[in-house]
């Protein structure tokens, strides 16, 4: 009995031996733990990375070949996080990869500093995630009794972050009608990383305006559309204008703010403003004159503008200039609210007439208008000037002597004495004055001509008519006269004549100008004369000779006295 109570124990102890044997081996051949920290937990910032550490302890008194995976990389890349092996405790993998196919660790011997990194993109979500991470023993196959599970705890912080913006294809700056409204689309933005809920608030407003919701609550890295109404009063006027700011606040975090400045202008359908650079514009007969504007576009929208002729005159309305001249309008287009300049190239072109005289002045009613605007809703007018200018050249020519004989009393012109050139290629209209130097021809009648229209290169006599009394006989007196031209004042000539009052009045000389210049007697005095001398002579020679006939003279042998018929006997009486 003895022996077989023996064998009995012996046996329970192997079979004891046995199982306590192959269960150490199953649970404790290794250990998967956390390293550093030591709770395998840390929290990160969006755009940001994060080291965990892991370590693997041999429990078996021989070498053992290890295999390493994060098993829910994945997931974690749905929510914004990448993670790797970025060290195997001995040296760094040459990529990032989520499996380390073989770690070494010595019998009874630890490896640590096994480094998982966690890296959160800009739009990881906000919560704590876990990092599934497996080792295996490669030297067994029943990988449910070869193979260890932890899970590191990452906790991405919360972002709060806001931004406004104006919905694709609207703008910051909008208009409204008189007594109108407009509407702006505000895209609110959610850069942070989870839910949250802004308010909305309107400030620096004159004008009434409000918001379709107050508040709006966005998911993460999401947006939302909201609308905005301006409202304008029937009393605002073109040019007025209002700015107003909206402010997001984030209800995660009250440093989490936007501001959007938006601004409205009135604008005037059909609308147009003008000013010209310059109102008045010059230039030589056949020259084109260019007129430059300042026009404004008033709508919200580009328009096709022009600039016309609506009326035009010489000196006075209703008196137009001659065929000659020519108006070009100005044409173009304005983007919404645009102001320019117009380009020559575009711009009003006044030709003046080839025909024109100098100081001519030709005033033109332009409108400004809208192409389409027939009824002429927003046309307006303004008055724009060309003047005829040029190289002007005017000058006094005595043909004769600066020195005149007169009678008293008589009107004389000295129409034929002096005369006005023009030496310009342009025509001109010329002022004519006169006067007596100081102390001289106080009671002398002047009449000087109105000014004198004359053409380019041309030639006028002078019209000026004097007048001296029976008091300045035998006297004289120096006449100053002057021709200054219409186109350029600071252009003129100068002359003088001297007149000799003669002490009797005469029938020659100076009275056969006594004639109005456009009827001047056609034959000169001197010839006149001469044809009564040479009748004279004419008939005294005929008397002559019709005497000698008779014996006068001498001219018959008759002893008788040299007396004609007609003398005969006057010694009897």
């Amino acid at each position: 009995m003895t022996g077989v109570r023996t064998l009995t124990l012996v046996t329970l102890l192997i079979s004891i031996s046995f199982f306590l044997g192959e269960a150490t081996a199953d649970e404790h051949e290794f250990e998967f733990r956390f390293d550093d920290p030591t709770d395998g937990s840390g929290d990160i910032d969006a755009d940001s990375t994060l080291d965990l550490k892991v370590e693997i302890e041999n429990l078996f008194t021989d070498p053992k070949d290890f295999q390493l995976d994060i098993t829910n990389d994945g997931d974690l890349q749905s929510s914004g996080l990448k993670t790797w092996w970025s060290h195997d405790g001995q040296t760094a993998p040459s990529s990032e990869s989520t499996n380390l196919a073989s770690i070494e660790v010595g019998k009874n011997g630890t490896i640590e500093g096994i480094t998982v990194t966690i890296r959160a993109t800009e739009n990881a979500l906000y919560g704590e995630y876990n990092v599934d991470l497996r080792c295996r023993d490669n030297d067994e196959s029943d990988p449910e009794t070869t193979e260890q599970i932890i899970q590191l705890t990452v906790n991405v912080n919360e972002k709060a972050e806001v931004s406004l913006v104006i919905a694709e294809g609207g703008s910051s700056e909008g208009s409204v009608d008189v007594g109108g409204e407009t509407t702006y689309q505000v895209q609110v933005n959610n850069g942070g990383n989870r839910q949250d809920t802004f308010n909305l608030v309107i400030s620096s407003n004159d004008w009434d305006s409000s918001f379709s919701e107050n508040s709006v609550t966005i998911d993460a890295f999401s947006n939302q559309i909201v609308t905005l109404t301006v409202s304008l009063e029937s009393s605002a006027d073109y040019g007025d204008s209002d700015k107003l700011t909206i402010t997001a606040t984030s209800g995660n975090s009250n440093d989490a703010t936007d501001t959007l400045d938006l601004d409205t202008y009135v604008r005037v359908y059909y609308g147009i403003g003008l000013d010209a650079v310059s109102q008045s514009g010059s230039g030589e007969p056949g020259s084109t004159v260019t007129f430059n504007f300042r026009i404004l576009n008033k709508w919200s929208e580009s328009i096709n503008y022009e600039i016309v002729k609506k009326d035009w005159y010489r000196g006075t309305p209703g008196n137009p200039p001659d065929q000659g001249w020519s108006f070009t309008d100005g044409t173009g287009t304005l983007d919404a609210f645009e102001e320019i300049t117009t380009p020559s190239s575009s711009s009003v072109k006044v030709t003046i007439s080839s025909s024109a005289d100098a100081g001519e002045v030709v005033t033109i009613i332009v409108q400004a208008k809208v192409s389409d605007d027939n009824d002429n809703v927003g046309t307006i007018e303004l008055e724009i000037e060309v003047r005829v200018e040029g190289e002007y050249n005017v000058q006094l020519v005595l043909p004769q002597s600066d020195q005149i004989n007169l009678p008293t009393g008589q009107s004389f012109s000295i129409s034929n004495y002096i005369q006005l050139k023009n030496f310009a290629k342009v025509n001109d209209l010329v002022t004519i004055t006169a006067s007596f130097e100081a102390g001289q021809g106080a009671d002398w009648t002047l009449i000087t001509p109105d000014p004198i229209s004359i053409e380019a290169s041309g030639e006028k006599p002078l019209f000026i008519s004097v007048t001296a009394p029976d008091s300045a006989a035998g006297g004289q007196a120096t006449l100053k006269i002057r021709a200054e031209s219409g186109g350029d004042p600071s252009v003129y000539d100068e002359a003088t004549v001297t007149f000799r009052v003669d002490t009797i009045a005469t029938a020659s000389g100076p009275e056969t100008d006594q004639l109005s210049e456009k009827s001047d007697f056609p034959v000169d005095p001197i010839w006149l004369v001469s044809i009564v001398l040479i009748i004279g002579l004419g008939s005294a020679a005929v008397l002559g000779l019709q005497q000698k006939t008779k014996g006068a003279f001498g001219g018959s042998e008759q002893s008788v006295d040299d007396f004609s018929d007609e003398w005969a006997g006057m010694e009897n009486t």
